[in-house]
């Protein structure tokens, strides 16, 4: 079973660039932006017993939050699919190659060794992209590896967001190629890949799908 074709890796630095300089030229891009910003800090501050000061930033696309990740003290390991974002990664503006390092990696997998030992993860704007239920545990599984907190985002369908993606696409003859799931639906895939919620919050209530959420592993019985 295989991811969405939304998540096929950016093939070329010149992709990832082009990229980089139009996602978020918008208002309301920047608007989104602006707001991701804001949570992602404010998440970051949950405490976590089994911190370590090391995060796993996955996937990293070009390095949109790694000064936030570094402004709270983290050492960061930066994974992504496509070699174009690790490289363009590394080029973030004081990226540190001693305390940090960014490669080629599928969150399908087991992290890389260099990653395996950190304490949190932050995973922003994927899960949108898996398709299948059996997809997403897994990727869960790869990120709470080593006990590890989440910090994370996915779609929930109950927002006008679903409604008028779910119109545009029917009036357009296509199928919606980023998904929404229930809050339910979600819970239970966090609690079969042992996790527990700690936190959640909409990033734009009842207008916008996204949301982000905290977990951390579930108590062993």
């Amino acid at each position: 079973m295989q991811q969405a074709e939304s998540t096929k890796p950016f093939r070329s630095n010149r992709s990832g660039k082009t990229y980089r300089q139009r996602r978020y030229r918008g208002v309301f891009q920047r608007l989104v932006a602006w707001r991701e910003h804001q949570l992602a800090r404010r998440l970051l501050a949950v405490p976590h017993a089994g911190c370590n000061g090391h995060i796993v930033d996955m996937p990293c696309g070009y390095g949109r939050f790694y000064s936030l990740l570094r402004s709270h003290n983290l050492s960061v390991s930066a994974m992504d699919q496509s070699q174009a974002m690790v490289d363009l990664y590394r080029e973030s503006s004081g990226f540190r190659d001693v305390e940090d390092h960014a490669e080629r990696a599928d969150i399908l997998q087991p992290l890389p060794a260099r990653a395996s030992e950190a304490g949190r993860a932050f995973c922003i704007r994927l899960f949108q992209h898996l398709h299948h239920g059996e997809l997403r545990v897994a990727a869960l599984r790869t990120l709470a590896a080593n006990e590890r907190q989440i910090v994370m985002t996915y779609y929930d369908d109950g927002c006008l967001h679903y409604w008028s993606k779910k119109a545009l696409m029917w009036l357009k003859g296509k199928k919606v190629r980023v998904k929404m799931i229930p809050r339910t639906t979600f819970e239970s895939e966090v609690a079969e890949a042992g996790l527990r919620i700690v936190k959640r919050i909409k990033l734009l209530p009842g207008l916008h799908a996204q949301t982000w959420v905290v977990l951390a592993p579930a108590p062993r019985i």
